[in-house]
C-alpha cells in the first residue's frame, strides 16, 4: 500500500513538472498498448430451482494505431485500427476507427482528449465507439508519451433460437433471429505519438 501511494505522488509530480511541447501542424501517427476490462453478473438455475448468480471478469488486451493530420497546436484528425484479445474466451475486439483528438495546454499541464468512432469487426461486426482523457509527456523534439484512461462501446451479433414443446417428449429449437448488442468496457491505453 505504501508503495502505491509512492508510486502515485511520484507520477503526479512529474505531472506537475514536466511539459510537454504541443504538436505541430503536418503528418502525425500513435502507437498504444491498450487494456480493457469488463464484469458481468450472471445467473443459471440450480438443481433446486433457485438462480444461482456469479460475477465473471473478462480483460482483454492489445494494441492500436492511428495515422492522420495534426491541423494546429490543438486538433487532430486521423484514422486507425486496433486489435484486443480476451485470452480467457479467445473474444476478439478488433477497431477500424476515425480518431479525434485535442490536446490542450495549461501553463504546464497538457491533457488531452480523444474520441474514436467506427466499426468492431470482430464477433459479427458492430458499432465502436471510445472516449478518452488522458496526459501527454514530451519525449523530444516530436515525440509524446501519452497516458489515457476512457469508456469502450464494443458492438457484436449474435444469433437467437427459441425452443417450443412439439408434443410432450419433442422439443424443437429454432432459429429466430440476429440481434445486435454492446458491451461496454473500461479501457486504459499507453503509447507513443510522432
Amino acid at each position: 500500500m505504501k508503495r502505491s501511494i509512492t508510486l502515485a505522488l511520484a507520477i503526479i509530480m512529474i505531472c506537475l513538472n514536466v511539459s510537454a511541447r504541443q504538436p505541430q501542424r503536418g503528418y502525425r501517427g500513435f502507437v498504444e498498448w491498450s487494456s480493457s476490462v469488463r464484469s458481468d453478473n450472471f445467473g443459471y438455475w440450480t438443481s433446486g430451482n433457485n438462480i444461482a448468480v456469479y460475477r465473471e471478469t473478462t480483460f482483454y488486451t492489445g494494441f492500436s494505431t492511428s495515422h492522420g493530420y495534426q491541423i494546429n497546436s490543438m486538433f487532430y484528425i486521423g484514422a486507425g485500427l486496433g486489435m484486443e484479445r480476451c485470452g480467457k474466451f479467445d473474444n476478439w475486439i478488433v477497431p477500424l476507427f476515425i480518431d479525434g483528438r485535442i490536446d490542450l495546454k495549461f501553463n504546464r499541464l497538457t491533457p488531452f482528449g480523444d474520441i474514436r468512432i467506427g466499426a468492431n469487426m470482430a464477433q459479427g461486426g458492430g458499432l465502436y465507439f471510445s472516449p478518452a482523457i488522458g496526459y501527454r509527456f514530451n519525449w523530444g523534439r516530436k515525440t509524446g508519451l501519452n497516458i489515457g484512461a476512457g469508456l469502450t462501446l464494443a458492438g457484436y451479433k449474435t444469433e437467437h433460437y427459441e425452443g417450443t414443446w412439439v408434443d410432450s417428449d419433442s422439443y424443437e429449437i429454432q432459429y429466430v433471429a440476429t440481434r445486435h448488442h454492446v458491451h461496454p468496457y473500461f479501457t486504459f491505453r499507453l503509447g507513443i505519438d510522432f
